[in-house]
């Protein structure tokens, strides 16, 4: 194969992955989208007080309003937040949602500090549980559920807070019974002093329009991990040290036959993770995720076992292949003959030499428009570049703490 068809594939492959297919399903789900039954909430119709054991009855009448808002466990593993645990349980039991309905679990995991003492407010409505070390989130999660008896269980982060009315949103559209899990939608505040982490979040709300298209589909395969809720009966625990646990679980609702949902009047609130190196380590530990999340669930390689196969290969696996394709075009550009791919070339160089300036001069970046967004292109596709190695490190439980 010679070096300017290489060229081509490569810039194709790229084109197709971030423009493509999101044109794609935005045309799709225009078209042949769907949405789920929803169930209003009224709460004059519900009854006095329905119990955690009778949730599994409400599950299966939930098109009945004597039986909804159904009860609602919201589970937090948190590690070391003392300072903000307790007012994040707060935050939950202040939604507009019936009290006799809605549980907190919170899971202390190994924290050092008063995390668990801080967490147990008072409320007989919250419980606290206490693992011995520092298990890491996805077998803390595990733990957390052996305990929860309702028939819907939401997920949330220390770190967050929910908008009005979050959880409300979040379960209307478990009335349709082919939805087994629904996630809500991140937003993140506005950041008022670098464009970088502006241009992060512009990143995201893109994203986040690719999602809400891939549900009105049945194709979306991964949830906000700040709110997403399932069916307690399609929970399936998490292998120790998964980091994506907001792919398992969803991945695994889609390979029980049931439909993800994105509910984007769910909002939970969320502040700019501060500095573009933090975000950086974020996106790197995600996007290496995938790769470990490759390797534990290989069905995902498998078009005829993968529902959303089309789906995860377009929207997550070429995400991963992309820089690969950028540093094969880069090559394949110098190694072709012609003036042509001379200037493809340069301009490549050009480009890059732009964006390192978008992320190292934060003043100039401020001034010039798009110089922030080629930045973030850069940084998201360095990480991307360095999830493959970062994943085969020798001790990859290290690489998943967060804390």
């Amino acid at each position: 194969m010679n070096a300017a068809l290489i060229f081509w594939l490569c810039i194709a492959m790229v084109a197709y992955a971030y423009a493509g297919y999101p044109l794609l399903v935005a045309l799709l789900a225009r078209y042949r989208g769907s949405t789920p039954l929803r169930q209003g909430l009224t709460l004059e119709s519900a009854p006095s007080k329905i119990t955690p054991l009778e949730c599994i009855a409400a599950d299966s009448n939930a098109g009945n309003d004597t039986h909804w808002p159904p009860p609602l466990t919201v589970v937090v593993a948190a590690c070391n937040e003392e300072a903000r645990i307790a007012g994040r349980v707060r935050d939950v039991l202040a939604q507009d949602y019936p009290a006799d309905r809605l549980w907190v679990h919170v899971v202390s995991d190994g924290s050092t500090d008063r995390t668990a003492q801080a967490a147990d407010i008072g409320d007989p409505r919250v419980t606290v549980r206490s693992l011995p070390g520092n298990v890491g989130k996805a077998a803390a999660l595990n733990a957390a559920l052996t305990g929860v008896d309702t028939g819907l269980v939401a997920f949330t982060d220390a770190r967050q807070r929910f908008a009005p009315g979050a959880l409300r949103h979040l379960v209307a559209a478990f009335a349709d019974p082919a939805v087994g899990g629904i996630s809500g939608e991140l937003m993140i505040a506005p950041h008022a002093h670098d464009p970088r982490l502006e241009s992060v979040g512009l990143y995201w709300r893109m994203e986040k329009s690719l999602r809400a298209n891939e549900a009105r589909l049945g194709w979306l395969h991964g949830v906000s991990g700040s709110i997403h809720a399932l069916r307690r009966e399609l929970f399936r625990p998490l292998p120790a040290g998964t980091v994506l646990d907001d792919m398992w679980l969803p991945l695994q609702v889609l390979l029980g036959g049931h439909r993800i949902w994105m509910e984007r009047d769910a909002i939970a609130w969320d502040s700019p993770s501060g500095q573009p190196r933090e975000e950086f380590q974020r996106k790197l530990r995600t996007l290496a995720g995938n790769w470990q999340l490759l390797a534990r669930l290989p069905v995902l390689i498998h078009p005829s076992r993968n529902p959303v196969f089309f789906a995860w290969f377009s929207h997550k696996f070429l995400r991963l292949l992309v820089p690969w394709a950028l540093l094969m075009a880069l090559v394949a550009s110098a190694l072709a003959p012609g003036p042509l791919y001379r200037g493809l070339f340069l301009a490549q160089l050009l480009a890059y030499a732009w964006a390192i300036a978008g992320l190292r001069l934060p003043r100039l970046a401020a001034r010039i428009p798009l110089l922030p967004t080629a930045g973030t292109f850069l940084m998201l596709n360095l990480a991307a570049l360095l999830a493959l190695p970062v994943s085969l490190a020798w001790q990859p439980s290290q690489l998943w703490k967060k804390h």
